[in-house]
């Protein structure tokens, strides 16, 4: 049989060798994290830049093709300011129509939240007057001879 200095020296030595495992797998995996550039970023960075696009807007009337005899063909000033009148009148309507249903979203979800407010305080009322009304429990008293409580150490 092994003396008790010789176990306890062993399982140190254990621990130690435990430890140092753990701490060199960790550096090793934290090394390869912040050294190797991953094939991802490396491959992106090849592309070509981005381009913006820029599109109409939904107010804006999209303009019909035209033939190529019709490009030489001058166009009417008087038509074009026809249309941009319809347009403007379009987006005034629309925004007012926005603005309308922005409105009485506003004016509903405020009523729904004045409605909310006053249920809860008829709840806290109700809750209020049922702790009023109902009866408080008695109080109880031991005789001084306690369980006995049972430990691990005996004590």
């Amino acid at each position: 049989m092994a003396s008790s200095a010789t176990i306890f020296f062993a399982g140190i030595g254990t621990t130690f060798i435990i430890i140092g495992a753990g701490f060199g797998g960790g550096l090793m995996f934290a090394n390869s994290a912040v050294h190797n550039v991953p094939a991802q970023t490396r491959a992106s960075s090849h592309l070509a830049d981005p381009v913006r696009i820029i599109l109409p807007t939904t107010a804006e009337a999209a303009a019909a093709p035209q033939p190529r005899d019709a490009v030489s063909q001058p166009v009417p000033i008087p038509e074009i300011k026809a249309a941009e009148k319809q347009v403007e009148k379009v987006d005034t309507r629309r925004a007012e129509v926005e603005q309308r249903e922005r409105k009485k979203h506003s004016e509903e979800r405020k009523a729904r939240k004045i409605a909310a407010a006053r249920a809860k305080r008829q709840m806290d009322a109700k809750q209020q007057l049922e702790q009023q009304h109902s009866p408080q429990p008695g109080i109880m008293a031991f005789d001084g001879v306690a369980p006995r409580q049972v430990s691990l150490f005996g004590n």
